[in-house]
């Protein structure tokens, strides 16, 4: 736990940096102090994640922000948080089980310019929605966050009957961050199960259309072309990953988040339906009846 001395200065720290990065922006200003304000009286800050915060860098300012989003998010279901500063970002018990919550605010590395900025105040803009390069944005932040779980678990930190969470952030990944992909469904779906673009079913006699279906995507390539897997939760070498959780808002008045969970079918640790929000989108893969095949379906919160 920090000291109250400690916690005073990160305090001072913190509202004097905010008061002058966002000195023009108020809305902006009261959403982070909001965060922080919550954050700090969850004793959750260290020394790191304050030189981050206050760092002046856009990319370190929205993942501590993500984080302190997250932690929000969690403390509003109830769920006491702890920070050990050498672990994942924090973590929680339910029902006797610990949770780790490991969370990420990808860059919007690969990501086209005009994508990023947005038309001009009076411009009219003609272009593309970037699907496949917005996902391997995820895609990456998975693979960063399951290969550090991989340490954790060797260094005693996360033990074997532990939850964990991988808490993914779209923020910086557009001028207009999006929360689904081009099958239509979250970008956290997409990112763990194989699916694809939506496929109409044309009929060849008649020439109709006669129904849509999401296809099968077991992977995408990247600008080196090669081989990105989606199926990291129908992979047994993911076991570890309980859950992915995904937003892409860059504030909420509401503390709980609109967001998304996935969940893994293998992992050796699974999260009840509603331990991770009671306003979120679940979704589930199902045995579809034919033996190792699944049906992903989606679960309110109970």
């Amino acid at each position: 736990m920090v000291s109250p001395t400690k916690l005073a200065r990160m305090d001072a720290d913190v509202r004097a940096f905010l008061a002058k990065e966002f000195a023009t922006g108020p809305n902006s200003q009261g959403h982070v102090m909001q965060l922080w304000d919550r954050y700090r009286d969850l004793q959750l800050p260290n020394d790191d994640f304050v030189a981050e915060l206050t760092s002046g860098k856009k990319p370190s300012q929205f993942q501590r922000v993500w984080e302190m989003m997250v932690a929000r998010h969690l403390d509003a279901q109830g769920h006491k948080l702890v920070c050990l500063g050498r672990g994942p970002d924090f973590r929680f018990e339910h029902a006797g089980v610990t949770v780790w919550v490991e969370a990420i605010a990808p860059e919007p590395r690969g990501l086209p310019d005009d994508w990023l900025t947005g038309p001009s105040p009076g411009e009219f803009r003609v272009g593309y929605v970037p699907h496949d390069e917005v996902l391997l944005r995820w895609t990456a932040a998975f693979k960063e966050k399951w290969q550090k779980l991989q340490g954790y678990q060797n260094k005693g930190i996360v033990g074997p009957g532990d939850g964990y969470v991988i808490a993914i952030s779209g923020v910086q990944l557009g001028s207009i961050p999006m929360d689904h992909g081009i099958s239509r469904l979250p970008l956290a779906v997409e990112t763990v199960f194989p699916v694809g673009p939506l496929a109409v079913v044309l009929n060849t006699e008649t020439h109709r259309i006669e129904g849509s279906r999401v296809s099968e995507r077991f992977l995408i390539r990247n600008a080196n072309n090669a081989a990105v897997p989606t199926t990291p939760f129908v992979d047994p070498a993911y076991t570890g990953v309980s859950a992915v959780f995904g937003c892409s808002i860059d504030r909420c008045a509401d503390p709980e988040l609109p967001a998304y969970v996935v969940h893994n079918p293998f992992a050796r640790v699974h999260i009840p339906i509603g331990v991770l929000g009671t306003k979120i989108e679940e979704w589930i893969a199902e045995p579809a009846g034919t033996p190792g095949e699944f049906e992903l379906a989606k679960r309110a919160s109970e």
